[in-house]
């Protein structure tokens, strides 16, 4: 803001202005200092437990667990110190929450070895990663909110005792934290890094959760899934244009392209449906209840995302004639995956899926074109090479799976790139045009 009020750009009365509503770095540590401190904070985290390691077998049990116990509570210490003395800033309570949250671990793995507690990996994990949601709260940490996901994501992997769909309740225990740090500063640094972390870790999660007895289900289940995600980031992240403050934009839209262009193929519609159910699971109305569940509410939470969305947006008309929005195409397509695939299962026995693959193909060039449309009238290149990057994806993916030869191939290649140029250029010259829609 100094360097602004020196080049002219705002004047004294608005710079003064805003130094009373964002306080400058005398209240908040800068990025750097924060990140140099946090790899500081788990130098040291590692080194203790490192030490301590050299030097166990030479201790008595009850040194063993008081040095088990020191380092989270001095963690403790510090944080009610910091929170009497108002030490709130970024800079402090990340590098605490990240020693605090090694702390927890290197506590429960030598308090169990001290005294012979039996355990195992999976339980290790989850009381570790449960321990950490106070940590979470307490501290505001990144590193913390990180670990939490990482660590309940590792759990499911490890998961034998307790079911791994267990995972999305506990995974919900966050989300108030999300919440509150996109509230605060919706394309901060912050909010973006922890949203980013949050939406792969439940992606990956979710393929591991699933049980899998119902062939072909996960195709419904992942489109309403980043479905779900797209449409929250339309709702939440419309301020938002870069890729690294949309998390949820654009890896819901990028999970759904790929999905769809999947399912122009046949082989994901091949033995799938209630008639090809896989009988030998000893629980099998428990098991695929859990898909099933999964799959309305992602199903259901998709159709509720398009209708808050549609009712806040306006349908926008042109010479008296009505527009459908760009997401509302994107938004649609869990419910024709989801009929698609009630359609093919009731005929199991049927091989040909020409129709059901030409039905997707026409769907995601469709998806393409509104893209690339919408990208030019809103002035968002980014936009515009994606929904080119769909058509080209269609056309060479559909080419090369076909028996054409090399050289076609290639022609084919060097066709492409040229329309992706050409494409980009006439789209730039449009957005530059003065009376350009936005």
């Amino acid at each position: 803001m100094e360097l602004w009020r020196r080049e002219g750009i705002i004047d004294a009365a608005t710079h003064e202005l805003l130094q009373k509503r964002y306080p400058a770095d005398a209240q908040s540590a800068s990025w750097r200092q924060i990140i140099l401190c946090s790899i500081g904070a788990l130098l040291i985290g590692l080194g203790i437990i490192a030490l301590l390691a050299a030097n166990w077998d030479e201790l008595s049990r009850e040194a063993r667990a008081v040095f088990s116990l020191l380092p989270l509570t001095l963690c403790v210490g510090t944080y009610i110190y910091g929170l009497r003395k108002g030490l709130q800033t970024q800079g402090f309570l990340e590098p605490l929450g990240i020693f605090w949250g090694l702390s927890i671990g290197a506590g429960i793995a030598l308090i169990a070895q001290t005294y012979n507690i039996s355990g195992d990996t999976e339980s290790f994990t989850l009381t570790w990663t449960l321990l950490l949601l106070p940590t979470l709260y307490a501290t505001r940490s990144l590193g913390a909110g990180l670990g939490y996901f990482i660590g309940l994501f590792v759990w499911a992997c490890l998961a034998r005792e307790i079911p791994e769909f267990v995972y999305w309740p506990l995974a919900c225990l966050a989300i108030p934290f999300i919440a509150s740090l996109r509230k605060e500063s919706p394309g901060g640094v912050k909010s973006g890094i922890m949203t980013w972390g949050a939406a792969l870790c439940s992606t990956a999660a979710l393929g591991v959760t699933l049980e899998k007895t119902m062939p072909g289900l996960w195709m419904v289940i992942y489109s309403g899934a980043f479905a779900s995600l797209l449409l929250g980031g339309i709702l939440y992240e419309r301020k938002n244009t870069s890729i690294w403050q949309t998390p949820m934009r654009t890896l819901g839209g990028c999970g759904l392209s790929v999905l769809l262009y999947l399912l122009t193929f046949k082989w994901p519609w091949k033995n799938i449906g209630w008639r090809n159910m896989n009988y030998y699971f000893d629980s099998l109305f428990r098991t695929s209840s859990i898909d099933y569940t999964l799959a309305i509410i992602f199903l259901g939470l998709s159709v509720f995302l398009l209708v808050v969305i549609s009712r806040g947006k306006a349908v926008s008309r042109g010479r008296g004639i009505a527009r459908i929005p760009c997401h509302a195409f994107w938004g649609v397509a869990p419910l024709i995956v989801a009929v698609a695939y009630i359609i093919t299962s009731a005929n199991p026995d049927s091989y040909d899926f020409d129709g059901i693959t030409l039905l997707f193909t026409a769907y995601l060039g469709c998806l393409g074109l509104v893209t690339v449309g919408n990208g030019i009238t809103r002035r968002q290149l980014l936009q515009v090479n994606g929904g080119v990057l769909i058509l080209l994806g269609i056309i060479l993916g559909k080419f090369f799976s076909s028996e054409f030869s090399f050289t076609a191939k290639g022609i084919a290649f060097i066709v492409c790139g040229c329309l992706f140029f050409v494409i980009n250029m006439l789209a730039t010259r449009q957005m530059k045009k003065p009376g350009a829609a936005q």
